[in-house]
């Protein structure tokens, strides 16, 4: 029982972190932080939001009622999508009462909200810093070789018992 809910938690983890490396190095996928609460209740701020291409496979269109991320200014801006006009959209966050005072060309579109990972951005951003560093790989790479080692050494000296 102990192993199989081993290679359950390994392939679990496996899978999440394939997923992340996907849309990592994917040119089409993109997870972004959330800096601001324009968008509360739907996404909160120091969420992560994981973003896919305008007519991807995956909810890839940019119609009223989906969520977009697009660039203004220099800005990157996740607001729910009001109004289509040819490629001209009228957006608006979820919090805020008026909607965004400029038009948004299809061409700053960066991509459609997939999904969210609630707080993550916070990880993200801890993980950034020395100490978050040390204690979310660090030390965890540490201890992973201290119990290699430990494995090895028992190895060995079973085999010199034996011989």
């Amino acid at each position: 029982m102990k192993k199989v809910l081993g290679w359950v938690v390994f392939t679990v983890l496996a899978v999440v972190i394939g997923g992340f490396v996907f849309v990592h190095f994917s040119p089409d996928y993109n997870m972004y932080l959330v800096r601001s609460e324009s968008m509360k209740p739907a996404i909160n701020m120091g969420d992560m939001v994981v973003i896919g291409p305008l007519d991807g496979p995956i909810r890839g269109e940019a119609k009223p009622g989906s969520i977009v991320t697009y660039l203004h200014g220099a800005e990157l801006v996740t607001h729910r999508v009001l109004s289509v006009d040819g490629s001209t959209l009228l957006t608006k966050g979820d919090a805020v009462e008026d909607t965004d005072p400029w038009a948004v060309s299809l061409s700053d579109v960066r991509g459609v909200y997939l999904f969210k990972i609630p707080g993550m951005g916070y990880v993200s951003n801890f993980i950034r810093t020395k100490p978050g560093w040390l204690l979310v790989v660090v030390i965890p790479a540490a201890v992973l070789v201290a119990f290699l080692i430990r494995d090895i050494r028992k190895k060995l000296r079973e085999s010199e018992k034996v011989a």
